[in-house]
């Protein structure tokens, strides 16, 4: 008689699935030891994502209704399926979708196995609202944050009972790496003719254009740089809300040689060779997952100094190695930053290195669903092997489906 182990029953519920979580959610639908099924909305009223659900048949849709995308909202879930035919939630922490607060609580009084997913500190979050997340998150045991600098904050703010594991969240480091491989010298060099870079030092931003990313702060500091580094071409991936008035900001100060304006670009081949052909990354305010795309293609990212004013991701920064920090909101601070960066080209070759080696080895969707199955399998508890006739190899789940 052989023996196998069920695959592990997983629901996650969360509220959209954006395009750079699709290598994530690819990984985990092929594990063998979990059965994921993911329940989410369309689209967040008010925020221009592009979404990737339509990739997968293991999506439910859900219809949810919400103030705005920053105030209380509703999803309609199926609740007698998740609190039924699931070995394990993963409900979002956030608490301003109030369905997610009632799903987890229900969970949790009838014995299911619950884990809270989301960021445990957000850039200038108000202390109240995050005093109220907080003293929910403690009626959980285990709690799936953004990185393990998270997990080490909350611990220090009480939360020594808990399961707290950090994903160390990150991109697709194996995409990137595949795409930066195909750009050989030759080519990123003709491309760089091409596209009239030659002779240029190429800075680069990619971000939505919104006021709070403080793009319109690089550019009162801009001025000051050319006059060190003549050759200076800012380029400016993305687009939003606050870009028509970054244009004229530019025309005003006279910058229209040192910028360009580039869009959204979302492909990884198309975003590769931008990445390839730039010095340093700047993002003058809280910077998320653009600080990991940039480690990943060995890029040096400047940013500002404060950590309580960064999103969770700064974590895998590293002051003077990976990049360098100016005083946030100093617009002279922040052109002298650069400058000097831009000055050693050693420097920032070492530092991209480093940059680099922590993408790969630390903060990837690898690490994420690695750590995501551990805890998946941590809330769950231990399982006795089913007595099969079938081989090891068989993950036909048994029982009740998703």
């Amino acid at each position: 008689m052989r023996h196998a182990v069920s695959r592990t029953r997983v629901a996650v519920v969360t509220n959209v699935l954006p395009h750079y979580r699709g290598a994530f959610y690819d990984r985990l639908f092929q594990r063998r030891d979990l059965d994921v099924h993911v329940f989410c909305q369309r689209a967040i009223p008010g925020m221009n994502l592009e979404t990737v659900h339509a990739r997968f048949p293991r999506v439910s849709l859900v219809p949810a209704m919400s103030l705005s995308r920053e105030r209380l909202a509703w999803q309609w879930l199926p609740w007698a399926r998740l609190l039924s035919s699931f070995d394990v939630l993963f409900v979002s922490g956030n608490p301003r979708v109030v369905s997610n607060v009632v799903l987890a609580t229900a969970a949790r009084v009838l014995g299911r196995p619950v884990v809270l997913w989301g960021q445990a500190h957000t850039a200038n979050a108000d202390p109240r609202t995050e005093r109220l997340r907080h003293w929910w998150w403690r009626r959980f045991r285990n709690l799936f944050v953004y990185t393990d600098g998270e997990a080490r904050w909350l611990r220090g703010r009480g939360f020594t009972c808990h399961h707290i594991v950090g994903m160390n969240n990150g991109l697709d480091q194996r995409r990137i790496d595949a795409a930066a491989a195909s750009w050989t010298p030759e080519r990123l060099h003709a491309w760089r003719r091409q596209e009239g870079l030659e002779g240029r030092a190429v800075v680069l931003s990619c971000a939505r254009l919104e006021p709070k990313n403080r793009f319109d702060l690089w550019l009162s500091a801009m001025p000051a740089v050319i006059a060190r580094v003549p050759d200076l071409l800012w380029c400016v991936i993305g687009d939003g809300e606050e870009r028509r008035v970054l244009e004229a900001r530019g025309r005003d100060l006279g910058l229209d040689r040192h910028v360009r304006w580039l869009g959204a670009l979302v492909d990884e081949d198309r975003l590769a060779p931008w990445f390839l052909a730039s010095r340093l990354l700047v993002h003058p305010e809280a910077i998320g997952l653009t600080l990991l795309h940039a480690f990943g293609y060995g890029l040096p990212v400047v940013t500002q100094d404060d950590p309580a004013g960064q999103m969770p991701e700064f974590d895998a920064f590293v002051p003077g190695r990976t990049g360098m920090v100016y005083r946030r909101g100093d617009a002279a601070d922040l052109g002298d930053t650069v400058g000097r960066c831009l000055r050693d080209d050693k420097v920032l070759d070492r530092m991209g290195d480093e940059a680099r080696r922590i993408a790969r080895e630390a903060y990837n969707v690898d690490v994420m669903v690695e750590r995501f199955v551990a805890m998946a399998m941590h809330a769950r508890g231990p399982r006795p092997a089913l007595s099969e006739a079938t081989g090891p190899d068989d993950t036909t789940p048994r029982g009740p489906g998703p």
